[in-house]
């Protein structure tokens, strides 16, 4: 496989995980916060989302990257940037046109971009 077909798929990955953190917003808004923590109103009614939003994207986002691994045998700085690229311009669309959305959806963002770059730089380095 060539490396433009890498590049096209991961690009066609990073555009998937612009929909998954659309989709893994409203599951983890849905989600009831537990008993035991309702005692704490301030603080677990205002992060509990977001802290699940964060935890399920990079752990999503550790297991998918590790199996794109595992196919393409390497995951490069190059792969990453085809790889962040429309998840980039999705969270930008967001904030031109729609503000009010970008802030839930960075809670994804943010931490699968950093489980990317910490993979394609320890590919690198092996």
């Amino acid at each position: 496989m060539t490396s433009v077909h890498k590049n096209v798929i991961l690009f066609l990955l990073g555009s998937s995980f612009a929909y998954i953190f659309v989709w893994l917003t409203g599951v983890v808004a849905a989600m009831p916060v537990p008993e035991y923590l309702r005692s704490y109103n301030e603080f677990v009614i205002s992060y509990y989302p977001n802290i699940l939003t964060a935890l399920f994207a990079s752990i999503l986002s550790l297991i998918i990257v590790f199996v794109i691994r595992k196919v393409f045998t390497y995951f490069t700085k190059q792969n990453l940037f085809y790889f962040a690229l429309p998840i980039v311009l999705f969270l930008t669309y967001l904030l031109v046109f729609f503000s009010f959305a970008v802030a839930p959806l960075m809670y994804a963002a943010i931490p699968t971009l950093l489980v990317a770059l910490l993979l394609s730089n320890g590919a690198q380095k092996t």
